[in-house]
């Protein structure tokens, strides 16, 4: 019996050192964040991503500056908006379900560019039912789903950031 048990120990580790094998055989890795074509940014504007945004582009090896003639990119954070909006009640008139939005209104500018893009906006969405009974507990759970829909909408910017291109 102990020798069957250890026949399948070994078949397991086995298994796991074949199937980590092939997936770097294969080319598998985890995916990255893509690159951004600048060195340095300059931000102006003022909103509740803005630690986090600045920390993702330095973890990609961006300077952030000061002076916008230091800058290859001017980004430019316009607006942010945190609403919250009802979105169904009950037959006796108690909120039921509540709709999260989080929105930044942002614009930028190449360095050769004389011009500013268009404003660009990024949305987050979070729906969540409510009960009075559960107020602590609905509160953090608002506060969570308002931090994801400020990660989304730093990802999205991100995204949209490593879309950008130097100018030939």
């Amino acid at each position: 019996m102990l020798h069957i048990l250890k026949h399948r120990h070994l078949a397991y580790w086995f298994s796991v050192l074949t199937l980590s094998v092939m997936l770097t055989a294969c080319g598998f890795h985890l995916r990255q964040p893509s690159p951004i074509a600048f060195k340095t940014v300059q931000i102006k504007g003022t909103t509740q991503i803005n630690t986090a945004l600045k920390k993702a582009l330095i973890e990609q090896g961006i300077k952030i500056v000061t002076e916008a003639e230091d800058a290859e990119l001017q980004l430019e954070l316009l607006k942010e908006e945190n609403e919250q909006r009802i979105l169904s009640l009950s037959g006796t008139g108690v909120v039921r379900e509540y709709e999260l939005y989080y929105r930044v209104q942002y614009r930028t500018k190449l360095a050769s560019d004389a011009t500013w893009t268009l404003p660009i906006i990024m949305e987050g969405r979070r729906d969540y039912t409510y009960n009075d009974a559960n107020l602590l507990a609905k509160q953090a759970e608002q506060k969570l789903l308002s931090d994801s829909m400020q990660t989304d909408v730093l990802n999205g910017i991100m995204r949209r950031l490593s879309a950008l291109k130097k100018a030939q």
